[in-house]
């Protein structure tokens, strides 16, 4: 589906006519200094949701029967995954599929790009192993004193 990217100021203009156009297309509302913000049909966000739960499921339906097969596929996904051993991108198949499925259960999916991130920087490690073999080393451990409660 094509999105139709107006300013917000054009939005507070002109809202009818960026209504009129969530009939065939979400909009996305420029704002200087903030994060943009769509805007769409309920029914469509909807049938989104929907369709991402499908694939989650199914995705982990293929981790259950076949771990192997879908880490092998990963690697289409996320090139870096090459440089995971065998067994860390079976788990990281795991993580995901799980994580697909709880993110969409809740339609929060910032956890989703979290541990994606995550298990990039363990690939970035494995790829360096001079960098993995520091950090698999003895570290020495320093006592800088006590750590100050958080600032809420």
């Amino acid at each position: 589906m094509q999105m139709i990217e107006r300013s917000f100021s054009d939005f507070l203009r002109h809202p009818k006519e960026v209504v009129a156009e969530l009939a065939d297309h979400d909009v996305v509302l420029r704002r200087r200094n903030a994060p943009a913000l769509r805007l769409c049909r309920v029914d469509r966000d909807e049938s989104r949701a929907e369709t991402f739960n499908a694939l989650a499921r199914l995705l982990r339906n293929l981790a259950v029967h076949s771990p192997v097969l879908l880490a092998a596929a990963l690697g289409d996904v996320y090139p870096w995954v090459q440089y995971l051993p065998r067994e860390e991108r079976e788990l990281f198949a795991e993580e995901l599929t799980k994580a697909l499925l709880a993110s969409g259960s809740i339609e929060m999916f910032e956890p989703v790009a979290l541990l994606v991130g995550a298990w990039k920087a363990t690939a970035e490690i494995h790829a360096d192993p001079e960098l993995a073999r520091r950090l698999a080393g003895p570290h020495e451990i320093t006592h800088g004193g006590r750590v100050p409660p958080p600032v809420l």
